[in-house]
């Protein structure tokens, strides 16, 4: 084998070294997006839920107007429900595929100002909540990738209006 041919071989082999490296990277972007895909639908989706819930409330407070204003019925205020055993915000975490995970508001009342403390996340983290609002019941979705020295921590901590300390919330397995 002349010494050319083998300078040959040694170019082609780090040709498919860095053809595999680039092909496994570009996949690895491609769940990326595909994740905040999934994380902006969700967005999109609680928004239109929030304007629903905006419409109703404004509808009901119309029906309201009318009826005091034709002296039908003077207007009724809205019940408010019984308390229900729950924390006034209670934080669940669920994981939505591969990277994105779902901060759920279990309590009876709306959380503002919720954000999540980066400080202790050793993971990669996009769309993470900054002073979020979250209602009752409702979520917001962010993605969290482990990375080369930086693996996915044990919990993530929630901070919110009228919370002194972050909260602790575990990581589903």
């Amino acid at each position: 084998m002349q010494p050319g041919n083998i300078a040959t071989w040694v170019g082609l082999v780090i040709t498919m070294v860095i053809s595999l490296i680039t092909r496994r990277d570009a996949r690895r972007q491609a769940d990326i997006a595909e994740e905040a895909n999934i994380a902006s639908q969700a967005k999109v989706e609680a928004a239109e839920r929030r304007a629903i819930a905006v419409e109703d409330s404004l509808a009901e407070a119309l029906k309201l107007l009318a009826q005091a204003q034709n002296g039908t019925t003077p207007p009724q205020l809205l019940a408010t429900p019984e308390p229900s055993g729950r924390p006034a915000v209670g934080w669940d975490l669920q994981r939505r595929g591969k990277h994105a995970y779902l901060l759920r508001n279990g309590g009876a009342e709306t959380a503002t100002g919720v954000h999540l403390d980066r400080h202790r996340m050793s993971a990669i983290v996009r769309n993470v909540p900054e002073n979020a609002t979250v209602r009752s019941g409702e979520s917001v979705q962010f993605l969290m990738v482990p990375s080369l020295g930086h693996p996915l921590p044990g919990e993530v901590w929630v901070k919110w209006d009228g919370q002194e300390e972050p909260v602790a919330v575990p990581l589903p397995h």
